[in-house]
């Protein structure tokens, strides 16, 4: 027996006040110690390795203390006990933002084999200001295997959760609610690791949302029971929506080798969904030119999906596919952005602009959503956008807009009325552009067609006179 024992090294400290070995040869089933360990959160990772792998690029930092009571020798009723802090904890992702945790808090009581990863833990606490867990169960050995089986409830503080968001991606969520739900887990090692495990686990939980802001869409009472089992993630969403209804059932299958989220087919997803401001910019804008800028003053839509494949890595992202349906009830837009300069081009001084009640077809394939013929109404004139967005946000759209008095004088429109200049629209989301110079020379050609249609009218009512 050595009493104590400390040791000191450049990843931390080692104190035990009591420390009993009474095999050297098999140290795993014959040592009883209490102490402390403080360790940088680095160093350990690295040190564990082999048991728990983080993905490529990421790491962790933080000061760990963690105070412990083992005895391991009597290899049937062998115990460990930890209770450990990390304060401060950041979490390093390649090209993210660190997230930083200023407490960690882990309490585990381990009972059994422990050396060789057959025992139970009785208690298993985490605390953190976005997820708090409180969980028993059990790890077992099949030949090179490790099996958890473990249940327990779970919290999720969506406040923090939001903010983690944030930091890790360009969205802008704002979210409330911290309801604790139970869950239960069985999850297999490959080669004695614990990598993979999407693929090799079976999952079942819930969640709940009191509210979720974001892209000028307020959901509310949001209920979302989640299983995951052969590598396959079902979830069920249902709540509301702006004041209308959502229910969908996405799964992600994890088996493929780039994970890929799926929508069944033929599912209305939205329904009376209320349209605002916000979601014009940040939502429709991004399926549709006409919504950027534009301010909506009234209206709902639906969404149905016909069938949608989303790859959920990047690299994967130019095999996405979907095919939908947006219908529009009473929609009233004030024009901005992209409607501006084509009111201009046909000299309306009228800003309000109403789209009908009709079905808009939007297919996403090959990088690009291409959307049926829209029609847009101002005052009696009506204008027709066709064409498709980039995943890239890049814009390829035709809008075919009437030729009016205003545009070339009442002697002209006589013999111009009814007809239509295509305008291309180019550039990108956040940066349109309209090629006035298409629409000056198609105006100069009517015109001309004009003049051309006025003087075969004037020597047609000649000669109707000569011969009187």
């Amino acid at each position: 027996a050595l009493q104590p024992f400390e040791l000191q090294t450049t990843a931390g400290n080692i104190t035990l006040p009591e420390l009993e070995l009474n095999d050297w040869s098999n140290l795993q089933n014959g040592i009883r110690t209490k102490g402390s360990i403080d360790l940088e959160l680095g160093e350990l990772a690295a040190f564990l390795a082999d048991l728990l792998t983080l993905p490529d690029g990421t790491s962790v930092a933080g000061e760990t203390t963690l105070t412990i009571d083992t005895d391991l020798s009597d290899a049937k009723q062998q115990f460990v006990k930890i209770d450990g802090t990390i304060e401060p904890f950041e979490l390093f992702l390649p090209d993210k933002k660190p997230l930083s945790e200023k407490s960690i808090q882990l309490m585990i009581d381990l009972n059994g084999n422990v050396s060789e990863q057959k025992f139970a833990f009785d208690k298993l606490e985490l605390s953190s200001s976005p997820v708090s867990l409180n969980a028993n169960g059990t790890i077992k050995t099949d030949k090179k295997e490790h099996i958890l089986n473990a249940q327990g409830a779970m919290k999720l503080d969506l406040v923090a959760i939001s903010s983690y968001i944030s930091s890790l991606s360009e969205l802008e969520l704002e979210m409330t609610g911290a309801t604790e739900k139970p869950f239960s887990i069985k999850a297999t090692s490959l080669d004695g690791k614990w990598v993979e495990i999407p693929k090799r686990s079976e999952i079942t939980t819930s969640f709940h949302a009191d509210t979720i802001r974001g892209f000028g869409l307020l959901v509310e009472s949001l209920e979302v029971p989640i299983k995951l089992a052969n590598g396959l993630a079902e979830v069920d969403i249902q709540g509301t929506v702006n004041k209308g209804k959502m229910s969908l059932q996405p799964t992600i299958d994890f088996s493929a080798e780039a994970p890929v989220i799926s929508i069944p087919e033929n599912n209305l997803v939205l329904t009376g969904v209320g349209l605002s401001e916000n979601m014009s910019r940040d939502l429709l804008a991004q399926l549709h030119p006409i919504f950027i800028g534009a301010a909506v003053s009234q209206g709902t839509f639906d969404l149905g999906l016909r069938h949608f494949k989303w790859p959920l890595a990047a690299a994967e992202r130019k095999k996405a596919k979907f095919s939908s349906t947006i219908t529009f009830n009473e929609v009233i837009l004030r024009a901005g952005g992209l409607l501006t300069p084509l009111l201009e081009v046909m000299k309306m001084e009228e800003r309000e602009l109403t789209i009908g009640d009709q079905p808009m077809e939007c297919i996403g394939e090959n990088d690009r959503v291409r959307c049926s013929a829209l029609e847009i109404l101002v005052k009696d004139h009506s204008l027709m956008f066709t064409g498709s967005i980039g995943f890239d946000k890049s814009l390829d759209y035709i809008a075919q807009i009437p030729v009016t008095q205003q545009m070339v004088g009442g002697d002209a429109f006589k013999y111009l009325e009814g007809t239509s200049i295509s305008v291309p629209i180019g550039g990108t989301v956040l940066k349109p552009s309209i090629r006035k110079d298409v629409v000056q020379t198609a105006l100069k050609d009517l015109i001309i067609q004009a003049g051309k249609k006025q003087i075969t009218d004037q020597a047609g009512k000649l000669l109707q006179n000569l011969f009187k």
